[in-house]
């Protein structure tokens, strides 16, 4: 896929994009845009960056024409055959993207746009804690809408992670979801786990390694804890609720056919 391509695609379609997505979704959006700035030289990195902006269009309509399409694509093909855009090209995208007005709100200037961004209803302990940090990341709206998206997925329950080598870790790197806490290490959501055994579930390893876990814990963590239109919930909420096989077909839809 030819990533500037999209990234014009999307530019095209920023005023249907802030109907189709309501704020939570649009920010989320944002941060997944966000991981082309830090792909670097690797087609790969840029892959999983192109997949993850993708699954944060799912609540795309059907008529929504080319942008409903991309989530019906090969999502295992978009891997391994993106292109690496330009830190230009992303960062022009970008701004276009922040400075769309949502629907029924006036078009707002590129500093208006970082303000609201970059409004963070923890930021005073944030700088309170680290204030030269606090300030680089007012500087950045874009890193602060990042922040803000691991912040939602590492408020759900999770666990010191295992050594690697233990039970509790798998047998392999993409079993089990390992988030970097800034605060508490590394983390493991625990849903992932057993309640009687403490031990990865079966369904839970089977899907990480779908999604890719080692490659892509954030993408794989709000893949579990994101509503999703193929269940109609959460997959983490649905554990043992609903088949090992229908999970398992939702992940593989992602992946392979780009389902919703």
């Amino acid at each position: 896929m030819d990533t500037h391509e999209l990234l014009a695609l999307l530019v095209r379609h920023r005023e249907q994009l802030r109907q189709w997505l309501d704020e939570d979704q649009y920010r989320h959006f944002l941060a997944m845009t966000e991981r082309l700035r830090e792909v670097g030289d690797d087609p790969e990195r840029a892959g999983m960056a192109v997949m993850a902006i993708v699954r944060a269009l799912w609540p795309v309509p059907d008529e929504a024409g080319v942008l409903a399409e991309l989530l019906h694509a090969d999502h295992r093909s978009i891997v391994t055959a993106t292109t690496v855009p330009t830190p230009e090209a992303v960062l022009a995208a970008l701004e276009e993207l922040y400075a769309a007005p949502a629907a029924g709100e006036p078009d707002r200037t590129e500093a208006e746009a970082a303000d609201l961004i970059a409004a963070d209803p923890v930021a005073a302990d944030r700088k309170a804690a680290d204030p030269e940090g606090a300030d680089s990341a007012a500087a950045d709206p874009v890193a602060a809408v990042i922040a803000a998206a691991r912040r939602r997925l590492l408020t759900a329950p999770s666990r010191a992670a295992a050594p690697a080598g233990s039970p509790a870790a798998g047998d392999g790197p993409a079993d089990v979801i390992v988030l970097a806490d800034p605060e508490d290490g590394p983390r493991s959501p625990e849903f992932q786990f057993d309640p009687d055994t403490g031990q990865p579930r079966d369904i839970v390893v089977r899907i990480n390694r779908i999604l890719l876990a080692d490659r892509d814990p954030w993408g794989a963590a709000d893949w579990w804890l994101g509503r999703n239109s193929w269940l109609g919930g959460p997959p983490a909420s649905l554990l043992g609720r609903v088949p090992d096989d229908r999970l398992a077909d939702a992940a593989l839809a992602l992946v392979e056919e780009g389902g919703r």
